[in-house]
């Protein structure tokens, strides 16, 4: 659906990550970012509630002789309770709802870090992709006000940006994208 290159926030993040360690990919879907960290070196787990997305994911990990771990959870009921694992990233690339962003930094080991992007409200009617429902849509320093309470920021973008991810909606994109850092003392 999106191809097979990395998300561009993931591209971005990668001077401010840890050492390769374990990552959580929440709304994963096929897993193309998640298959590239694991080219370089990271444990990947890749959470999503589309089976068929993660058929695929398993489909690409098994071609690139890669591991894996796939979970196919109710996303949204997953986030809200405390995390049975922590890990050293947390990825979050345009997963809609916002019920994870408050408890982000429990997921995360001390020095693990968030990488996060979803879309600005001013993405609305633009045709080029993104929820045309305003509620899933991030408005000015929304995310960065939200997920940051336990977390130092390392990168925060919030503009139009040249991307064409995904095939079916080329053209400029109002994205908002968050790197942040759990402190190491915990």
């Amino acid at each position: 659906m999106f191809g097979s290159e990395p998300s561009l926030v993931v591209r971005r993040a990668l001077p401010f990550l840890p050492r390769p360690g374990r990552c959580l990919d929440l709304a994963g879907g096929e897993g193309r970012n998640a298959l590239f960290l694991a080219r370089l070196g990271w444990e990947v787990v890749v959470a999503d509630c589309a089976v068929a997305g993660l058929a695929r994911a398993r489909r690409r990990f098994a071609a690139a002789d890669l591991c894996v771990r796939l979970l196919a959870a109710d996303l949204e009921s997953a986030v809200l309770g405390q995390p049975r694992e922590l890990f050293d990233l947390l990825l979050v690339v345009n997963f809609h709802d916002r019920s994870w962003v408050v408890n982000a930094h429990r997921w995360l080991r001390p020095g693990g870090v968030l990488v996060a992007q979803g879309f600005a409200k001013e993405q609305l009617g633009r045709g080029t992709g993104g929820p045309s429902d305003p509620t899933f849509l991030w408005g000015a320093n929304e995310l960065l006000a939200l997920a940051t309470p336990g977390l130092r920021v390392l990168l925060y973008e919030d503009h139009l940006v040249e991307e064409d991810e995904n095939p079916a909606h080329r053209g400029p994109k109002w994205v908002v994208r968050l790197v942040a850092a759990r402190s190491v003392e915990g």
